[in-house]
């Protein structure tokens, strides 16, 4: 975007690690190289930013102000109904329980079983994907148990892995369907971490989903705890590094 007819200056945003305040500073572009020493010029076409100026609280609301105006020509559009929190990071979104296909990979290929799942939170943060499980069928609140998924794919109580599927890792709420299925279409290729109680092989996950397969209840007696709430999860993903 550099060019004879654009003026560009450079911003720059330090954030304080423990006091999480941020300052802002504004650079002059520099062009390097000189038009004498032509094509030779191991510099030619390349950039450097001049010396800072800090930003004092004026200037951050003007900048704060532009963008706010850029963001009102996006218009009106309703909050999705399943969203639970979204910042410029993160999206944190919960599905009801309903039945879902699960694909397992065996010996012998894959196997599919409809299973009747519990509800579940997930959230895309900084490019990873967590999802864990709740009990009920009301919308969660700060309070809300979690549990662990009852799905294989998991690396820690919480963290999914994506292994080699390709999903949009950018903080945007139209990316939820998309999560979503990468979640619930997934194969279960792995016991990550143990997904049930008494489920410590894929053996006897496999053997558990074959008991559920068509049924119209999910044992929630047999999830585990994960000991922590919705509310204690956000605040874990918020000081995520």
């Amino acid at each position: 975007m550099i060019n004879h007819d654009i003026t560009s200056r450079a911003i720059l945003l330090h954030q304080n690690k423990q006091t999480k305040a941020v300052e802002v500073t504004t650079h002059d572009i520099i062009k390097l190289g000189s038009s004498l020493n032509g094509e030779s010029d191991p510099n030619r076409g390349r950039y450097t930013l001049g010396a800072g100026q800090v930003f004092g609280a004026e200037q951050k609301a003007e900048l704060s102000a532009i963008l706010n105006e850029e963001q009102e020509h996006n218009g009106l559009s309703l909050i999705p109904e399943h969203l639970l929190a979204q910042t410029a990071y993160a999206v944190v979104w919960w599905m009801p329980g309903q039945v879902r296909e699960q694909i397992v990979a065996t010996q012998d290929g894959r196997r599919r079983f409809r299973i009747k799942m519990p509800g579940s939170v997930a959230a895309m943060c900084r490019g990873y994907l967590y999802v864990a499980a709740i009990k009920g069928a009301k919308r969660p609140n700060s309070e809300t148990p979690l549990f662990r998924m009852p799905i294989t794919n998991l690396t820690s109580d919480f963290s999914f892995c994506m292994g080699n599927i390709r999903l949009p890792r950018e903080a945007r709420v139209d990316h939820i369907p998309t999560w979503s299925a990468g979640i619930w279409e997934t194969t279960n290729t792995h016991l990550g971490r143990s997904p049930l109680k008494g489920v410590n092989t894929q053996e006897d996950y496999i053997k558990l989903l074959e008991q559920l397969d068509g049924k119209g209840r999910f044992p929630t007696q047999k999830l585990i705890p994960a000991e922590v709430t919705l509310g204690q999860f956000l605040a874990a993903l918020e000081n995520r590094g």
